[in-house]
Formats: C-alpha cells, structure tokens, sequence
C-alpha cells in the first residue's frame, strides 16, 4: 500500500515537472543574447510552449520559399483561448467585414511581429523572452493583460533572410567576440540577409502582397483583425532606439484617435526607458505616409500600427564598438525590444474599451459616410485581361469589396486617371465598380487617391501609388455613390476548344501579359511563334501589333498533338484563341507577311552577384520564375569578365556595376547579341565613347551648361540652413513619384502596354537618343502623383524612359527606370517581356 501511494506521489511529481515551462536559457542551452538562434530552434521553443501550457496555442499559417515553417502564438487566459474562435468572429462581424450576429463579447488583439528584416535579428531572440514572460505570468500585469486580451507573437516574419544572417554570422565570428567594426564578422556580403529568397525587401510588400510570406501573413492577419500592430525593427547602430509616434507626415485618413493611441504608447514606452535610463527618440525619420509598410498598413486597416526600431541592425552582430566608444550587445538590443513590446500591451490594455469601440467605428462608418471625396470608382471591362486579373487580386487581398457596374445610358462626370484630369465615361455591361460604401472605405481612398496629399515632402519612401496607374488601366473616379449591379462581377471563362483535324494557324490578340505569357510557354515547347509589326483583319477581328500567329507551317515537327497542346497552353495562361484556315487576311498584312516576325526560343542570362543591386537582381530572379515561367541562366558579374555568351540571345543585366565585364560584355553586343540594361546598368553605355547614347548624354550636358547662369562667389543664395540640408537635397530628385510615359506604339517594345503608360520615378535622367529608337519618354514636367523637387522637375520633361541602339549586329536597351518597381508595378511586366521574347 505505501509502494503504491509512493508511486502514485512520483507520478504526480513526475507530472507536474513535465508540465514546466522551460526558460529560452534552458531550453536553448545558452543565455538569450549571448549566440543567435537557428530559426527552427525557435519554432521549436514556441511549440514546446504551447505544449506546456493551456493558455498558448501555436499555429503553423505558412511556408517560405526555402520550406521554413511561418508560426504564430496565440497568448491569452485558458477561457479566452479556448473561445478563440468565437473572439475572432466578432471582432470580423461588429466591423461589418463578415456577416453574423453583432454585439458578442470583443476583445482587443495585440500583435506583435519581429523580424521582419533578416539581418535585424534581435526580434526573434527577443520574441522568445516575451512569450515567456506571458506565459508562465512573470510581469505583475500578466494575469490582467491575458484576461483582457489576446497577444498574436509572430517571431520571425522572415525566416529565410534571418538563417541567411545567422549562417553568415556564425561561420565568421570568432571565439573570443570581436566588437571591432572592421572584423569580417560585422561584414555583410551581397547580397545581404535583409530580404527574403528572392531579395525583396518585405517590410515593403504588406500593401502589394507580391511575396508568399507576405500573402500567407495577412491571409491570417484578415482572419484576425488585430487592434494593434507592432513591428520591431533595428536601424543603424549609433542610433539609440525609436518608438512612436511617427513622423510627419501622416496620411489623411489616419484617425484622431490613432494618432492620440500614438502618443500614449510612446508615453508608455517613455515610462519603461527612463526607469532603465535608455536614451530614445520619437517623432523623427519614421513616417507613416506610404501603404507600403507594417506600421502604416495596419493603420489604413484601422488597427494601431507601429514601427519600433532599436539601434543595432546586422553590423552589430553580438557585440560592436559604436562611434561613441561604447560597445552595444545584443543582449542590450534585445532588451529594447523587450520593454517596447510590454508597453504596447500596456498601452493597450489601459484603453482597450475605446480601441474597440473606434477600430469598430473605422470600418462602420466607411459603409454610410466615406471620408474619400470619390464616392465610386469605374474600371473600364475591356481593360487588358491580365491587368485587370492583377488587380482585382489586389482588391481580393485587401477585403476591398468591388461588384458589376451598373449600365447606363449617359455618361457621368468623373476624373479619368489615365488623362490625370477630369473627364466622362459611359458605364457599360462589364465595366466594374469600386464603391467607397464599405467597410474597408479608408482603404479604397487610400489606393485611389490619384494625388495622396502629404504635409512634409520629406517622406521616407515612395509617395504616389493610384492603382489604376500600377495597372495602367482605364479608370474613372466619381463623386457620389453608384448603384451596383446584379451579383458579384467575374471575368468570363476562356475556353479553347481543340480543333477536329489540322488548322492553319492559330490568332492571338497582343493586348497584354498573359499573351507574353503564353508565348513563352510556347518557347519551352520548342513551339516557333510569329508576331504581327502591321495590324489586320482576319474572320472580322481585328488584330494591333503585336498579335500573336501560331502557324503549323513554322512548325513541321510539331506532330499531331499541335493543336491540343496549343489550345491546353492557351487556356493555362488565360487567353483566348481564334483560328484562321489560310493566310490571306482580310485586311492589312497577310499572316505570312515580312511584316510578321519569328522567333525561336530565346536562351536567357541574367547577371547576379557581387556588383548588382541585391533588390534589383531580385526583381528580375523573381520575374523569370514566378511571372514569365521561363528558364534563365544566372551569370556572376565575376563570370561575365570571360564568359563564352555566344549561346545565349539576351543578356538582361539588373541595376549594378558592370565595369570590368565591360569588354566581354560589348563583344557580345557586337555580335549580334541583345542586352536588356536596368537603372544603374545603363551607365556602362552612357559611358562608353561611341555609342549613341553617349554622344546624346554629352551633348546634353553641353546644353545645360551653356544655359546655367554662372554662380558668383558673393552670391547670397549660396547661403543655406544646415539645417535644411536634407530638404534642399530633395530638390534635385522625386520621391517615388509617378510621371506619365509616351509610347511609340509602332515599336515592338511597346505592344499591349497601352498608351499613356505610367512609371515610377526618382533620379536618373537620359536625353532622347540621336539616331536610336526613342520607345518611351517623359513630356512634361510635373509627376501624376508624389512628390518631384522643383530641380528634377525642370529636367525630366523631354527625357528617356525607354529606348535602344544598334551596336554592331546586336542592340542594346535601355530602361533607365525599373519598369517593374518591388514586383508590384504589374503593367511593366509587359515591356519586360516584350524587352525578352520579342
């Protein structure tokens, strides 16, 4: 009997020792601060947690590309987890954004989401010691803070990029730790570990979702709805720490009460960084403008959104030597954090009735009275397939809500985007309406605005972003609301039925990306694919340049399944096919005109590595396998210096320095190769004596020296505020402003990207080319929306955006402005494309 009750006592030890929260020391076995942690021992501790404790449920909401898991905590009282689900519905029906009873208990979620940025490690290690903390009740307000909400910690926004700083810094720190900023291990190679696999900078995606861990993120993040959003970040490490509130300027749509919510957390933090005399600073640097960001798009989603940033970042490694002789640890950096991340859910749950009360209230009154002076918005239905799929995607993530237009038969007033001035539009069958009566209302006067006005032009990033200028579409903003038609809108099904028995040929109107699309899943079929230079008319459609001929008489090999392999790649790509049973056309040029084109599949470089833009490089990586879906070679820039190029047709060459390569690179181009130059890469030619460009570069420098009035050593306008500095400097370039771009339609490069197109703009600026093809150009000179300086404004007019040259057999072109800007500038995948296949 004692055997017994002794056993049954040890089991119960035994029990109630398996049921302890082990600290991220114990677990880890290290002290927090004093190594960086692999990503997957974090996951790892988060699921130990969760195991251990009733009050934690540990959620799985996605994968990175390199097959990391993406994580989150939920934290709350054992009650309140156990109701999760039933929180989360009334948080989603007291706003109106699902339907449902109203009135069920609400409760406040507080996010709180690190690591966004790889090589800004300290919020992953930090992550641990706050769920920690709040799971085993070891704050005094613990108790309080769970009852009353519910804490989301996602621990590492950015997995990929975080392993990529952690093997980088591991594999060069040394054993004893060097604080020395010139040690190897305080050295970021390219292409750095801030950015996911493709290079993209995430903390830029939230409003434009182009990345999967972004899409997965806020696919979850929409199920929830937090009321607060705190992203923690590191800056350069000779600077101390920031919290809110934010910098000026402010968009409009930013509520009273978010920005007093702003100012009473920063109070909050104040309180914790004094008591451990840690210096900070608030209202600088850090805006909350642009929807681009984890602070500002949770704000225009009616939450609370922050940008926390602590002095450190991925040269601070373990332990680094700052300017002022001090040495910052990441046990010190981590501690930033920490406080930060307590006083938000503080400040939260000091006022957590009226963040209830006004979240619900940002959505609500969106529905009967939008603060957007444009009640509705009108997408014109024959806009280009594949711009409006990319758009209406966007809508989709962002839980706009849009519908059928209403037809009518007058035309209503509006302001038409793609003129940038007031104009009228008829509503037709297909057309599609964007009604600012919705729950999401702030945020469709967000993306419409076509002019976003800010009170400082001194803004941390980009300040134009109108969606109908991303997509380049036909579009019309009206005052006052229109009626929606009936049922939701949908674009019609594309259906190519496969031919019984041979065709001739195969007709594709070039209206857009899809059909670049298509034509490059044709290539990697080895299938050959004619272009029209000329429209015509063949069984009374009409076809623009740039149309597609897919004929069976350019591919004799192509077997008896031509037909239904081309009619099952059609349909994959969402394009709609007509046949022709001979080439003589009705009008215009006859399918087998010299003014058709064919081509073979072209074989692609791209240039990478040491001396290209990471972000740039990134971009066109990105493009290639997730947009256009055809294979390309990735050349170090080291590589070019001796690489036989013979094989390859195009060699695309991203932002970057391509000096020493620039012998090999030129014999290619002499030879009959075809170069594609981004931004900075154009300078390898604008540099170089005997090309066009050159010549026109130098001419114009001439030009604007001779017209500059001389400076006097004693005149007073020399005289500038030190303090002003920066906002002189802003004279000379735009920030991320857009400016309206002139197509010559007759030119391959221009087909299906409609006409005005649109770009986004900051500094470099190309005269037109004497004796080269000027495809696109800038005509005028203020920006359609954002912000240009006076300087650039009166250079930019009769300016370069794309153009090209003849340099032996082969042509250069030049795109001296990323048509493709963060992947979200979805129309300039069209002129990428045609710069490639066509």
């Amino acid at each position: 009997m004692r055997l017994r009750a002794l056993l049954f006592m040890l089991l119960i030890i035994e029990a109630a020792t398996a049921q302890t929260i082990k600290s991220p020391a114990d677990f880890l076995g290290y002290e927090p601060g004093t190594q960086f942690t692999w990503h997957h021992k974090t996951v790892e501790y988060f699921r130990h947690v969760a195991d251990m404790s009733p009050m934690v449920t540990y959620m799985e909401y996605g994968t990175t590309y390199e097959g990391r898991p993406l994580t989150v905590c939920f934290i709350s009282s054992e009650e309140n987890i156990k109701n999760l689900e039933e929180l989360r519905l009334a948080n989603l029906v007291n706003t109106g954004l699902a339907e449902g009873e109203e009135g069920n208990r609400q409760i406040p979620f507080v996010w709180l989401a690190y690591n966004v940025h790889g090589n800004e490690s300290v919020g992953m290690e930090t992550s641990m010691d706050v769920l920690y903390t709040l799971a085993t009740k070891g704050h005094k307000d613990a108790e309080e803070w769970l009852n009353n909400m519910v804490i989301v910690i996602d621990p590492c926004q950015n997995p990929d990029g975080r392993d990529r700083y952690t093997n980088q810094y591991r594999a060069t720190q040394s054993v004893i730790i060097n604080p020395d900023p010139l040690h190897w291990s305080h050295q970021q190679g390219w292409p750095g570990s801030r950015s996911n696999h493709y290079l993209f900078d995430l903390n830029r995606d939230w409003v434009w979702q182009t990345q999967g861990e972004t899409q997965q993120r806020l696919v979850l993040y929409n199920r929830y709805m937090p009321h607060v959003h705190a992203d923690f970040h590191e800056m350069g490490p000779n600077s101390p720490f920031f919290f809110p509130p934010g910098a000026d300027p402010w968009h409009e749509t930013i509520t009273p009460w978010q920005r007093e919510f702003h100012k009473l957390t920063g109070e909050e933090n104040a309180v914790l960084f004094d008591q451990q005399e840690r210096l900070y600073f608030t209202k600088e640097s850090f805006d909350l403008f642009c929807p681009s960001f984890g602070d500002t798009w949770p704000l225009f989603n009616g939450a609370m959104g922050f940008t926390y940033e602590q002095g450190g970042g991925g040269a601070a490694g373990l332990a680094l030597e700052t300017s002022s002789g001090d040495t910052l640890t990441l046990a010190k950096r981590m501690e930033g954090h920490y406080l930060a991340s307590l006083a938000t859910i503080q400040a939260a749950n000091n006022n957590r009735e009226k963040l209830i009360e006004e979240f619900n209230k940002f959505f609500t009154s969106g529905v009967t009275s939008p603060s957007f002076e444009y009640g509705s918005v009108i997408i014109k239905g024959d806009n280009d397939r594949s711009a409006i799929e990319a758009f209406l995607q966007q809508l989709d993530r962002n839980q706009i809500r849009y519908s059928a237009a209403t037809p009518t038969d007058k035309t209503v007033k509006g302001f038409d985007y793609l003129l940038n001035a007031e104009g009228s539009v008829k509503i037709e069958k297909g057309d599609i309406l964007v009604s600012a009566y919705q729950p999401q209302s702030n945020m469709v006067r967000v993306l419409f605005e076509p002019d976003s006005k800010f009170t400082d032009s001194l803004s941390y990033d980009i300040t134009g972003w109108a969606l109908p200028y991303v997509y380049s579409l036909k579009a019309y903003a009206v005052k006052g609301k229109l009626a929606a038609g009936d049922g939701t809108f949908e674009l019609p099904e594309v259906s190519n039925k496969v031919p019984d028995g041979r065709i001739y040929a195969f007709l594709v109107k070039g209206t857009g990306f899809n059909e670049l699309k298509l034509m490059a899943a044709l290539y990697r079929e080895k299938i050959n694919v004619r272009y029209a230079l000329k429209p015509f008319t063949a069984g009374d459609t009409e076809y623009p340049r740039g149309s597609l001929i897919i004929a069976r008489g350019d591919n004799p090999n192509a077997g008896e399944n031509f037909e239904k392999k081309v009619s099952e790649l059609a349909d994959k790509n969402r394009v709609q096919m007509e046949t022709a049973s001979g080439g003589f056309s009705q009008k215009g040029i006859d399918l087998g005109s010299n003014y058709t084109r064919i081509n073979k599949k072209p074989e692609i470089a791209l240039a990478g590595g040491e001396g290209t833009s990471g972000g740039s490089f990134g971009e066109m990586w990105y493009f290639f396998e997730q947009e256009l879906e055809y294979p390309v070679t990735v050349i170090p820039v080291s590589g070019l210096v001796s690489a036989d190029l013979d094989d390859f047709d195009v060699l695309v060459l991203p932002s970057g320095t391509y000096t020493k390569a620039k012998e090999n690179i030129l014999e290619y181009v002499k030879g009959g190769g075809r170069v594609v130059a981004i931004e900075r890469a154009v300078s390898l030619f604008s540099a170089e004596k005997g090309t066009k460009l050159f010549e026109s570069v130098e001419k114009r420098k001439k030009e604007q020296e001779s017209a500059e009035e001389k400076e006097k050593s004693d005149d007073t306008s020399l005289l500038k505020s030190y303090e002003n500095s920066r906002r002189e400097s802003i004279k000379s370039r735009a920030a991320y402003a857009i400016y309206k771009v002139k197509m010559d339609e007759t030119h391959p490069m221009a087909y299906g990207l409609g006409n005005p197109w649109f770009i986004m703009k900051r500094t470099d600026i190309f005269p037109f080319i004497a004796d080269g093809n000027n495809i696109g150009y800038i005509l005028e000179n203020e920006p359609v929306s954002g912000f240009a300086g006076s300087e650039f404004q009166e250079k930019v007019k009769n300016t370069l955006v794309a153009g090209s040259e003849g340099i032996g057999r082969g042509e250069v072109i030049y795109l001296p402005d990323n048509p493709y800007f963060r992947g979200y500038w979805k129309s300039g995948r069209v002129i990428l494309g045609n710069a490639i296949l066509r």
